[in-house]
């Protein structure tokens, strides 16, 4: 049995023409659905990288023990064939000690950033943010002190460059894994990274719109990241012409990928699950990126699904699922009892499913939404509740919380104690590099 679990970064579902987008940003996954299943309403469990892929992984709530020590879908699979983990999200490793179950595990997010390549100006601002951040936080300024950087630095110098592993990159050492493995059963994660930000790094011709100039990016980036209510309808088409730029060229090695596993004759026999840890974010709820509470533009994933027996389920699936129901539908195709802390259940397994989703970067506090019968629930620790009719207000623009205090009441009854809890979105680092390098993708600006 061969399968792969395929996830991109900060992809969210409307921008595929699959669900129904405009623009044909995935061509490859046509492949995908021509001979598999499209799950029309499949929602990550968490809204950024550091709550949502361990979750994937573990198929709990919160996964980072379980990423570390097991059981998670590696350590379950494990035991039936081969397994190999190719990712470079750099929010992720900081979280995560080590992932235990894989056999080989290439985590390119690790790798330092580039400082070799800044100058003098650009390193000494470095070091005045590193020294003042710590002073900031404990005085509880950090807004004040935004729109002082804002002021006094140019957005070249507040935002630097990501240097995360790119597509071609990503695929080239995939493709070597898989030709020395073909004739072994196996499990791989391929995590690609290009859609996140800073959008049009790696496409000198964009497909969508002209090409960006470096600064432009700079600015366009830092502009959204500090200032999103500035942004004007112009820049925000420009974001999103770079955003469904990378997207495309995520799609053509995808493509290459899939062209792999046909020359290698191992497409037919390849189960494959391809998904995103969350959606991205431009401004529909003021912010930008992937900082805000539970609005389905965060959570709201691509899920479709190409069984390894070669027949096809079913052409799409309506019903809700959840990125907590993949690990099990991996462990049921190798014929594995999914471990018992599992929390999903198998996405074929008919049902609806209760969502429940954590994090946010621009809240203070612990976030839950929850997503069920028609209606989207929003708790902010201590300080506010949402809710939302979905059927009447599917973009979650009117709050209706202070009409409906039963269904308030239902939802809170219907969420575990163990969610309301909460754990924090943690960086297990002090390595000033790292940390640097997470604010140059937008996790701590």
């Amino acid at each position: 049995m061969k399968t792969v679990l395929l996830t991109v970064d900060a992809l969210r579902a409307d921008h595929l023409s699959q669900y129904g987008y405009e623009r044909e940003t995935m061509p490859a996954v046509d492949r995908l659905v021509s001979s598999g299943t499209r799950f029309d309403s499949a929602f990550a469990n968490g809204t950024n990288t550091g709550v949502s892929l361990p979750s994937l992984l573990t198929s709990q709530y919160f996964g980072v023990d379980a990423v570390e020590q097991g059981p998670n879908v590696a350590t379950a699979i494990g035991t039936e064939g081969t397994t190999a983990g190719f990712h470079s999200n750099t929010l992720f490793s900081s979280r995560i000690d080590s992932v235990t179950g894989f056999d080989y595990y290439e985590d390119y997010g690790s790798v330092d950033s580039a400082d070799e390549s800044k100058g003098g100006a650009q390193r000494a601002y470095d070091r005045l943010v590193n020294t003042l951040r710590p002073v900031v936080e404990q005085l509880g300024i950090r807004e004040h002190a935004e729109k002082v950087q804002e002021f006094v630095f140019p957005a070249s110098f507040v935002h630097e460059f990501s240097v995360y592993t790119d597509a071609a990159t990503l695929t080239d050492h995939v493709l070597d894994w898989v030709s020395e493995h073909a004739e072994e059963d196996f499990f791989l994660w391929i995590h690609y990274m290009d859609p996140h930000r800073p959008y049009g790094i790696d496409v000198d011709d964009p497909t969508f719109g002209e090409p960006a100039t470096d600064e432009e990016i700079r600015d366009l980036m830092s502009k959204a990241g500090v200032s999103p209510e500035d942004i004007t309808p112009t820049e925000r088409k420009r974001l999103i012409d770079l955003y469904d730029s990378d997207i495309r060229y995520t799609s053509e090695h995808v493509s290459r990928l899939f062209d792999g596993f046909e020359n290698l004759d191992i497409w037919e026999e390849t189960g494959i699950v391809f998904t995103a840890d969350h959606g991205e974010e431009f401004g529909e709820h003021g912010y930008y990126y992937h900082r805000n509470r539970p609005y389905d533009e965060l959570i709201h994933v691509p899920l479709v699904v190409k069984s390894p027996t070669g027949r096809k389920e079913l052409d799409e699936v309506d019903s809700q699922r959840e990125l907590l129901d993949v690990a099990p539908t991996l462990c049921a195709w190798h014929d594995i009892e999914p471990p018992s802390e599992f929390l999903g259940k198998p996405l074929f397994k008919e049902g609806q499913r209760q969502i429940v989703a954590t994090g946010s970067f621009v809240e203070q506090d612990h976030v839950v939404g929850a997503r069920w019968d028609g209606w989207k629930y929003i708790s902010v620790q201590d300080t506010d509740t949402e809710l939302f009719d979905l059927t009447a207000d599917p973009f979650e623009k009117r709050d209706i919380a202070g009409d409906h205090p039963d269904t308030i009441a239902e939802f809170e009854q219907g969420i575990p104690n163990s969610v309301f809890a909460g754990e924090s979105v943690s960086v297990k680092t002090d390595d000033d590099k790292v940390r640097q390098r997470l604010t140059e993708l937008g996790y701590m600006e």
